[in-house]
């Protein structure tokens, strides 16, 4: 694997590889595998967006791996003098930087990947569209709390037309063999996936969450939000808040995820945040071995 720009380039089989070799680097005490393996490595990270999880997970990943990081301030770069993204990356690159991790609002990556062959690139998100190392994230959490995770009912909640995290997301379960999937939230955030064919849309949370057996609860994205577009929070969290009560319809054993960050009282309820099914700990833990994952495979291409 040379680049991580979206889920639908991998196969099946490398979406699995690359969880076995993940929980490779995950140690019984809850910690990751120290080891300078690639030594001879510099990673370099450009986020335009603000990031917590991705942008830190893959800078603890890159050190784990004995990988120099170098975390580029984007703010502070020639790019405010005017200088194009392609010269700025191919200025980094003469200067030894291999992998570049990158963050944006625009799609970037096709333009990048023609232009500067020689470069590694990762999607660490890229607007609206795709977040691929979130949904490998994801995935090797719901195989780590499931014997059968592509045999799992799942329904996902939120603002899907304006995350990236949900897109990604539902690539990987079609790839996987996932069949039963179902969404659900406010029709006006909801709209590009109302009438797909793969997927079963219910306006009525009740409905939507009866007998799942993962709900993957996604933030509305008020920063991608179109002026025009108002959402009223007491009306979404009276319609569309996961709570222990409606918690209750879910089979016994649900997993409840969240991508995060989680406005808590917004699309979950602060109580659920100290149930056992609750593996939203877990999903930010993994991210740091699914990262090691993703750039230990793309460094021994």
């Amino acid at each position: 694997m040379k680049s991580l720009i979206n889920i639908e380039f991998l196969t099946k089989k490398q979406i699995t590889n690359l969880v076995d070799l993940a929980n490779n680097f995950k140690l019984s005490d809850g910690t990751f595998v120290q080891e300078s393996i690639y030594p001879d490595k510099t990673v370099g990270a450009l986020f335009f967006e603000p990031s917590t999880r991705t942008k830190l997970s893959f800078e603890i990943a890159a050190l784990n791996l004995g990988a120099r990081f170098i975390d580029f301030d984007c703010s502070q770069s020639s790019l405010k003098k005017g200088e194009s993204i392609k010269d700025t990356i191919e200025t980094i690159s003469l200067m030894g930087v291999d992998t570049l991790i990158i963050r944006s609002k625009e799609e970037l990556f096709e333009d990048l990947i023609n232009d500067l062959p020689n470069i590694n690139f990762i999607n660490a998100g890229q607007g609206i569209l795709s977040h691929p190392s979130q949904a490998l994230t994801d995935y090797m959490t719901m195989n780590e709390f499931s014997k059968s995770p592509d045999n799992l009912d799942i329904l996902v909640v939120g603002d899907l037309d304006h995350s990236r995290v949900a897109n990604s997301f539902l690539e990987l379960l079609k790839i996987t063999g996932s069949k039963r999937i179902r969404l659900s939230g406010i029709p006006e955030l909801c709209s590009k996936y109302m009438d797909h064919q793969q997927f079963e849309y219910f306006d009525n949370l009740s409905e939507a969450i009866s007998n799942v057996d993962l709900i993957m609860a996604l933030r509305i994205q008020n920063e991608r939000l179109e002026n025009t577009l108002s959402i009223n929070h007491k009306d979404y969290v009276k319609s569309y808040q996961i709570t222990l009560d409606n918690l209750q319809l879910a089979k016994k054993d649900f997993l409840l995820f969240h991508p995060g960050p989680v406005n808590w009282g917004i699309e979950l309820e602060k109580d659920v945040e100290f149930l056992s099914n609750t593996k939203i700990k877990n999903q930010v833990a993994n991210g740091v071995a699914m990262r090691m994952a993703i750039l230990s495979s793309i460094f021994s291409e």
